[in-house]
């Protein structure tokens, strides 16, 4: 007799010790045999075994409720009138051993186990791209120390223990240069290696050793928007440094960060949790908000605001000035020719001509009527 992981099971019978007849499996309950459970050799071994798959070889007299039982007419052993397996032990043999029966049982079941388990883990291969909640890794996007913790939770929470489905699974969340790893990876130390050594090689390989990390994450501050946005992007990137640090560390890391207005309006000894950071926050979104619409954080931006018409007024000018038509120009009759009067090459060219005609003729006054020119000294100038 033995005990299972539910109940009770009955191996099989013997008459002489050396001949034994064993029970298929749907008959090994217990609980079928009811002249036996009756028995008080029985009753005790049941108590007498503790530990799943103990068991016992009890003997009990043979009398004649278990003749019905167990025999037919012509003393065939047999069990609900099918006849039992018969199992011969050699002569050499002096005590019942049933522990081959067992082994061989156990062997069947294992080998039925590992038929079901290995149609599971192929389900679960094919599924888990599906199921899992994981974005795929990529360096550039990604902290792989993070991740990596993400990619072991969301293992646990489908139940994907063995090593080689963890890193199986592993290659349907990977991009770019983590694929080449992989297979590189694959060819170099396979499918047999443990999970701690592909997860030794990921995380050598892909974690950033230097401080631009750091200096990004201390180094974000608040420059507009929502308030609520930024302290999770911070807490996050606090989270990539240092994974195990406290949350009063990330709690001032965040606060430091924001403007000095919105410091004032914060409370810390009410600000111990990030949820109550974060209930703070979000009361004080709108007000914050509305502040930095009426009043600029930087003073300086008013003198930019202030100069910038004064600049734009004296281009302005200039252009205007560069818009009208030159009326020197226009009195030579060439309208619409658009530059400075005192840039006139025209008017330049007049007075150089002008000059020389009064050299050689100073009486001649016929020449100026006939290109009629004012030189007048304030159209000259």
């Amino acid at each position: 007799m033995k005990k299972a992981e539910k109940d009770f099971i009955v191996q099989g019978i013997s008459t002489d010790k050396k001949t034994w007849y064993t029970f298929p499996d749907e008959c090994k309950d217990l609980t079928l045999h009811t002249i036996l459970s009756s028995k008080k050799q029985i009753s005790n071994a049941t108590v007498a075994i503790r530990n799943i798959n103990g068991y016992r070889t009890i003997a009990i007299k043979l009398d004649d409720d278990i003749k019905k039982t167990y025999f037919d007419e012509v003393d065939n052993v047999c069990f609900q009138e099918f006849p039992l397996e018969e199992y011969v032990f050699t002569s050499n043999v002096k005590t019942i051993d049933l522990q081959k029966f067992e082994l061989e049982e156990r062997i069947k079941k294992l080998e039925q186990q590992l038929k079901i388990e290995n149609s599971n883990q192929e389900v679960k291969l094919h599924r888990i791209e599906k199921d899992f909640i994981l974005e795929k890794f990529e360096k550039k996007q990604h902290e792989p120390t993070e991740w990596l913790h993400r990619f072991e939770q969301e293992c646990n929470r489908f139940q994907i223990h063995a090593d080689n489905l963890k890193i199986q699974a592993l290659r349907f969340f990977i991009l770019g240069t983590a694929k080449d790893w992989y297979e590189t990876n694959q060819k170099k130390i396979g499918f047999t290696a443990s999970w701690n050594e592909w997860k030794d090689s990921f995380l050598n390989l892909f974690v950033d050793k230097g401080w631009s990390i750091v200096r990004k994450a201390f180094n974000y501050k608040y420059l507009g928007g929502s308030l609520i946005d930024y302290a999770l992007v911070k807490e996050k990137l606090c989270l990539e440094v240092e994974c195990k640090g406290s949350e009063a560390s990330r709690i001032n890391q965040i606060v430091f960060g924001l403007p000095n207005e919105a410091q004032e309006e914060l409370d810390r000894e009410e600000i111990t949790t990030l949820d109550k950071l974060y209930t703070a926050l979000r009361k004080l979104e709108d007000t914050f908000s509305r502040k930095r619409n009426e009043k600029p954080l930087n003073p300086n931006l008013n003198k930019k605001y202030t100069c910038a018409p004064n600049k734009k007024n004296e281009s302005e000018q200039k252009n205007d000035s560069q818009r009208k038509p030159c009326s020197f120009c226009s009195t030579l009759g060439f309208p619409n020719r658009y530059h400075l009067v005192t840039e006139c090459r025209n008017k330049q060219m007049a007075a150089e001509k002008l000059k020389t005609n009064i050299t050689e003729c100073s009486t001649n006054v016929s020449d100026l009527e006939i290109l009629n020119i004012d030189v007048d000294n304030k159209n000259l100038n």
